[in-house]
């Protein structure tokens, strides 16, 4: 199994609120199954120091920083000196993702704030501007970009729809989509439509989901159909197959709730590549 395909972790999401914080949540992530990280870090602030300690603790417990995220909010605000922060912003981010040992940073791209004001085409332009120019940083980097859907009606990306348009219109090959089983499910989308991206999923958050807000809960405690997920995800080579749940209503049991969601995620993929393998037998 090559390592983009190992499960990781979303770890501080994870372990919010929990005794496990810091080194200590890596190291318990590590215990309970993940293979990799991702970490959330604010590159506009970050001091060295601080980033020879994330450095150390990946090596500490023997996880590598694989993915990162980043919430790249005003990529299409009509104010260009607004625009040109946020845009330096996120290539500061893609930079700290290098510095990590990163392999894919994905995006939050937000809300369309201005939807009610300014033409939606116009925006929606901006920010295809906006991303062709940090998938051109990020190739510079050795980085790949992964564009996420939010469960929002007022989100640039709510749906595979969305994701699609997205992508055609930035063509880069730099840019990818970002498959989050929960806020699709929460969209009521099926898992039918993740077919539609092949070879154009580069990291996916996995989780179950109560099928009616935003919450990541463990593989088996909502209503997604997960098998059928997998499934999708196998057919589309998703890569960089990451763990999100959390954070969690009762914190004192985090560890056993991330222990089972990776246990439950692998033995979900694991029983996918057996069928899989056997339909082609």
């Amino acid at each position: 199994m090559t390592e983009r395909h190992r499960l990781g972790l979303l770890v501080d999401q994870a372990f919010y609120g929990s005794t496990y914080q810091g080194r200590d949540a890596w190291r318990a992530a590590a215990l309970s199954g993940a293979e990799w990280l991702c970490i959330v870090e604010e590159a506009m602030d970050l001091k060295p120091e601080r980033l020879l300690q994330l450095r150390d603790d990946a090596d500490a417990v023997g996880l590598p920083i694989c993915l990162t995220a980043c919430h790249a909010f005003g990529l299409s605000d009509h104010r260009d000196v607004v625009r040109e922060f946020n845009l330096s912003r996120t290539e500061a981010h893609i930079d700290l993702t290098r510095e990590l040992g990163g392999h894919v940073m994905k995006m939050l791209l937000g809300e369309w704030i201005w939807r009610s004001m300014w033409p939606e085409e116009a925006q929606w332009q901006i920010l295809v501007d906006s991303l062709r120019r940090l998938a051109d940083h990020a190739r510079s980097r050795g980085i790949q970009l992964s564009v996420k859907p939010e469960p929002l009606d007022s989100a640039f990306v709510p749906d595979v729809d969305a994701l699609v348009r997205l992508l055609d219109d930035v063509g880069s090959p730099d840019l990818k989509a970002n498959i989050d089983v929960s806020h699709l499910v929460v969209q009521g989308v099926p898992a039918a439509e993740v077919g539609r991206l092949p070879q154009r999923v580069n990291s996916v958050d996995f989780s179950d989901s109560n099928g009616k807000y935003h919450e990541h809960l463990p593989p088996g405690d909502g209503v997604a159909d997960l098998p059928a997920f997998t499934e999708q995800l196998l057919t589309v080579e998703a890569e960089w197959i990451g763990v999100e749940v959390g954070p969690f209503t009762d914190p004192e049991n985090a560890y056993d709730k991330v222990a089972r969601s990776l246990a439950e995620t692998k033995r979900l993929f694991d029983a996918a590549r057996q069928a899989r393998s056997a339909g082609r037998g």
